[in-house]
C-alpha cells in the first residue's frame, strides 16, 4: 500500500503542477494581450494596420 500512495501523491502532484503552470500561462497571455492592445492604441493604429501580412497587402493594392 506504501507505494500506491506514494503514486496517488505523485500523480496529484503532477495534476496541481499543471494547473499552476496553465493558470500561470493564461495570465501572462492576458497581461500581453493588455499590453500589445494599449501599444496598438497608442500608435493610433486602424484595424486593417495591425496585422503585419494584411498591412503589406494594404501597402501593395494602393
Amino acid at each position: 500500500m506504501e507505494g500506491m500512495t506514494y503514486l496517488t501523491v505523485a500523480y496529484l502532484g503532477m495534476i496541481f503542477g499543471l494547473a499552476i503552470w496553465t493558470w500561470t500561462v493564461v495570465t501572462r497571455s492576458q497581461n500581453l494581450e493588455s499590453r500589445i492592445k494599449a501599444l496598438e492604441e497608442s500608435l493610433d493604429l486602424k484595424e486593417f494596420d495591425k496585422d503585419i501580412i494584411t498591412s503589406k497587402y494594404n501597402h501593395e493594392q494602393e
